[in-house]
């Protein structure tokens, strides 16, 4: 397994597009941060208002499905995907001896790592910094400090389900841009469930999802039944999409 792990850290680190993707992640979040600091561009409404982090209302953007998904899926397509469509690395490692289990959990592992560094780690840095930098630096009180963790880590909870997912359809998907359309779509209908009138029964099985926590967890206000809630919800996704993976990846015929 630490062998898979290495091998997974050793591609990714060689990737250019996860490259590509942290230099992109870094500019659009200095400048979106950039503009909420100087007043041009105003954003209302946000968790970050209500605790005195004004300054970081740019980083909701970074916590929509709909937008980093754009990075997730991407990420997936041309670090997952390809290696079905373009080359034996998949085969290769099969043939090496390698359990199937291993190999898809190692892949998991290094894909979620990749994802989280791009889409929550490097926007955050970013932020971070441009307030400290633009003289805004007292606003990273205890208590904000407290509440980014609080609302961070469980968002991140979170985030690992929604990788096992987008890991499940790269590897059903076999190509980067069938990967990208399909996470695509799939996201598209959850955004359309939260915002569309649904039945009760609907309404219940939605709230219980990591669709609807990716906001609920930024709440200014959330209790310890809330936040258990919350966890146990993330932890019974990515351990149920997780094993679904597994027997999909070892039932799958590779050419």
């Amino acid at each position: 397994m630490i062998n898979q792990i290495r091998v997974e850290w050793f591609k990714l680190q060689r990737n250019n597009t996860f490259w590509v993707l942290i230099v992109t992640s870094a500019g659009l979040s200095a400048l979106l941060h950039y503009l909420v600091i100087i007043e041009w561009w105003q954003v209302h409404n946000t968790p970050f208002n209500q605790v005195g982090l004004s300054e970081l209302n740019a980083l909701s953007t970074f916590t929509v499905p709909l937008y980093f998904n754009l990075i997730v899926s991407t990420l997936a397509g041309f670090f997952i995907s390809n290696e079905f469509s373009q080359s034996n690395v998949i085969k290769n490692q099969i043939l090496s001896g390698s359990k199937r289990s291993q190999i898809y959990l190692s892949k998991y592992l290094l894909f979620t790592l990749g994802s989280i560094v791009v889409t929550i780690v490097i926007p955050l840095i970013t932020a971070i910094i441009e307030v400290i930098l633009l003289g805004h630096g007292d606003i990273l009180t205890t208590s904000s400090m407290l509440y980014l963790g609080r609302a961070l880590g469980l968002f991140l909870l979170h985030f690992l389900g929604y990788t096992s997912i987008i890991l499940l359809l790269a590897i059903m998907m076999e190509e980067s841009g069938k990967t990208i359309i399909f996470s695509i779509i799939f996201t598209i209908v959850m955004f359309a469930i939260e915002k569309l009138p649904k039945p009760p029964f609907m309404e219940m099985m939605y709230e219980n999802t990591i669709f609807y926590q990716f906001s609920e967890v930024f709440k200014f206000s959330i209790t310890n039944g809330e936040i258990l809630k919350s966890i146990l919800i993330a932890l019974v996704t990515i351990i149920i999409i997780t094993m679904c993976g597994i027997v999909v990846f070892n039932k799958k015929e590779i050419k």
